[in-house]
């Protein structure tokens, strides 16, 4: 069982969800704490796996990505160890930046990036539509992001 999280952790968290690249002083600074006991309690959110990363946030388009585009993948019934090969080749595609296992009427969502339509429809014939174990792909295009990758609550 996970130890409960102090107000300070809730707070550390909320602030490195806004600001990633904070430095440690002045993240002790707004959580109220000297810069050794933020970092302890910083320390021990990552070996907690609370914390799970940092990464950039990367604007797709300035890197030439013009179509963004979520494929819902429908999955057959085939010989064991199938499903585990289908989703390591999902994992090792270029395009796909998100994979989703879901319950419902379709078993995969997949979030794919393409240059262009072109790019995107020789992703879907070449690669999806030619995985093992795939009965139906139907893919629906982003026309504009309202909310992307939001900061997860953290509750008290």
């Amino acid at each position: 069982m996970k130890r409960p999280l102090s107000p300070s952790d809730r707070r550390i968290l909320r602030i490195l969800q806004s600001d990633g690249r904070i430095t440690n002083a002045a993240l002790a600074e707004k959580v109220g704490l000297a810069a050794s006991p933020c970092l302890r309690r910083l320390k021990t959110l990552e070996e907690d796996r609370i914390i799970e990363g940092y990464r950039a946030v990367v604007n797709r388009k300035a890197l030439g990505f013009e179509v963004e585009a979520f494929v819902f993948i429908k999955l057959e019934q085939s010989e064991p160890g199938w499903r585990t090969r289908l989703v390591e080749r999902l994992k090792d595609y270029e395009e796909v930046i998100a994979c989703h296992a879901l319950a419902g009427e379709v078993d995969l969502i997949v979030h794919a990036v393409a240059k262009d339509i072109e790019s995107f429809g020789e992703f879907t014939m070449n690669r999806l539509l030619t995985l093992p174990g795939v009965a139906d792909v139907r893919s629906s295009f982003v026309l504009s992001s309202i909310k992307s990758a939001g900061p997860i609550p953290v509750l008290d």
